[in-house]
């Protein structure tokens, strides 16, 4: 089913010195140009060195106890490392009150004491792992640095969820990430969901940023008006075209399409995923009711990692309520003929 395909991405190469020192400074913001030809291939399908990272305060830890165990289940079940942070670990973060911009300096932190090459895979604590057969080695392999994805029906790049390959250009990406945490405008932003539109915006270095930047730092609605949000997400987004991997001196940045990374928000699939394609995981499951009750037997089925067969159906299942998802939010989905 079309739907759930990994798309070829386009590959974009840009000329810049390396962005760290966007952490510090501005740079002139260049076009880019259409790289020479990139042959980009995922590695063979064996095992590759990964681990799954939450950072969650004590409350929150508890509040998603269910959710945690899931991923632990599917953590064990492949050999992944996985760990749980509270954001308090690092000095270098403390001067971050912003929570969520925090939870960005310490994975980079973090990943200081990881080697080389190391996969992360960055969650939220209200991620449920759905089904354990399928491993990461598919998004993994893709030979990028950075990869974030689309939400599934909303124009925003999602902020929550994402993969790294540890090295200087996936820290410096977090860190420039974490240090707009104080230039956040006065009215609703999303915290660091608004934020790093910016921060694609300019390790790309694509025309429009200042507009952009304009539009955020003006800022002044609260929640209960979110137009000027989304005109500025849409300003970055027009900016930024359709997702894509982009080739930086030092690194790539990948942007996966709608559903295509290994994670979705699971409302919109009906709490439903596939042993044989689609998303592995659900974003967004707030209720341990919905753990329990739907996705796992049980707590006893929980904690014998046994998924429910109500959340993993048929191939066939999953390709009708993809279906009717993408014609109900046709502004988001290419619509086809009948």
């Amino acid at each position: 089913f079309a739907f759930f395909q990994i798309f070829q991405l386009s590959d974009f190469r840009f000329d810049s010195d390396n962005f760290g020192s966007l952490v510090t400074q501005h740079t002139a913001w260049n076009p880019i140009e259409p790289a020479a030809s990139l042959e980009i291939e995922t590695a063979p399908n064996h095992s590759i060195p990964l681990g799954i990272v939450v950072v969650s305060d004590h409350f929150f830890q508890r509040r998603y106890w269910t959710q945690l165990q899931s991923q632990r289940c599917f953590a064990k079940k492949h050999g992944y490392e996985h760990v749980v942070l509270t954001s308090r670990e690092y000095q270098k973060c403390q001067h971050i009150h912003d929570f969520f911009f925090k939870k960005h300096c310490t994975i980079a932190e973090f990943l200081e004491t990881r080697p080389s090459g190391w996969r992360v895979v960055v969650l939220d604590a209200d991620v449920v792992a759905v089904v354990l057969e399928r491993g990461l080695d598919r998004w993994a392999g893709y030979p990028s640095d950075v990869q974030l994805y689309e939400r599934i029906t909303m124009h925003e790049i999602m902020a929550g969820n994402y993969m790294l390959r540890n090295g200087p250009f996936a820290r410096n990406f977090l860190r420039l990430w974490a240090s707009w945490h104080d230039k956040k405008p006065p009215g609703f932003s999303s915290s660091d969901n608004g934020a790093i539109h910016l921060v694609v915006m300019q390790i790309t270095q694509v025309r429009g940023f200042e507009h952009c930047r304009a539009l955020y730092g003006n800022l002044t609605a609260w929640v209960d008006n979110l137009g000027p949000y989304w005109k500025f997400v849409m300003c970055t987004k027009a900016a930024l075209g359709p997702p894509r991997n982009w080739a930086a001196h030092g690194g790539n940045l990948t942007i996966w399409p709608r559903a295509q990374f290994f994670v979705v928000d699971g409302v919109y699939l009906r709490k439903m995923a596939s042993h044989t394609m689609g998303p592995v995981m659900h974003h967004g499951m707030k209720e341990s009711r919905d753990v329990v009750g739907h996705y796992y037997d049980g707590m006893v089925g929980l904690g014998k990692c046994q998924v429910s067969n109500r959340a993993v159906q048929q191939e066939w299942v999953l390709s009708q309520v993809a279906l009717r998802t993408a014609r109900t939010y046709s502004e988001y989905f290419q619509q086809g003929d009948d």
